[in-house]
């Protein structure tokens, strides 16, 4: 996970039946993400969203749907949702903790990734995004700043329980998931169309098939696994 600053006094002390100990930084922008305490004493993390996600019953409802669906998904490569409520009117969401460097802070560090490495990585984010739509919900943001390199490979993490809808969608997914194969390989941020010459010919194809200007040409992440690792792979089954 990013570094963890102190909680600003504005800063609940307590969401659910979580002790919050610090506010997480170097995530995307959004919903603010704290380090948190559970009632077993286990390290995890609360993403505390604004009011007007659940602004009536009708929404409330649906957040709770969407929570239940979240829970059900797989292991493979995502952070595990592990509890969902509602505080002073403001919905949340506890997640396992992660321990470990973003993507971003890796690449912002040490530079470009390469070789087996990145391919590595290209194909855990993808059974990350597998899993998580699955369930049938979408990541909505994902990029180089919602993926930990854990201790066992890339986690996906912050996908929070977004189902598809409007833009955030499976395919705008995979566009993301392009970028942030790209982005590690470049060493940073593309500022034109991204150069695909700098990916090995491993993931040269599958990488400009996600790029596609119309999503429904892209292919969905368990594609993408499986062009990656094989139709033999135990993984390939996400």
């Amino acid at each position: 996970m990013p570094q963890v600053a102190p909680l600003r006094p504005d800063d609940p002390k307590r969401v659910g039946r979580c002790r919050l100990t610090g506010r997480i930084t170097g995530i995307a922008p959004g919903s603010p993400v704290y380090l948190a305490r559970s009632t077993d004493g286990d390290r995890v993390t609360v993403t505390l969203f604004a009011r007007d996600r659940t602004p009536d019953g009708a929404a409330r409802d649906r957040f709770t749907a969407e929570a239940r669906a979240a829970r059900r998904v797989p292991p493979f490569c995502a952070a595990r949702i592990l509890d969902a409520g509602l505080e002073n009117d403001r919905a949340y969401l506890v997640s396992e903790y992660v321990p470990g460097p973003l993507l971003s802070e890796v690449v912002a560090a040490a530079g470009a990734r390469a070789g087996a490495e990145l391919e590595a990585l290209a194909i855990g984010m993808a059974t990350g995004l597998a899993a998580v739509h699955q369930a049938g919900l979408v990541h909505g943001e994902f990029g180089p700043a919602h993926v930990v390199l854990g201790t066992e490979g890339p986690r996906v993490i912050g996908f929070a329980i977004t189902p598809p809808y409007g833009q955030a969608t499976p395919a705008a997914d995979m566009l993301g998931w392009a970028q942030a194969v790209v982005f590690a390989a470049r060493g940073g941020p593309s500022r034109a169309a991204p150069d695909l010459s700098i990916l090995p010919e491993s993931l040269r194809a599958v990488v400009a098939s996600c790029i596609a200007p119309e999503p429904a040409a892209r292919p969905a992440a368990r594609q993408v696994v499986i062009r990656l690792i094989g139709q033999d792979s135990p993984q390939a089954g996400v």
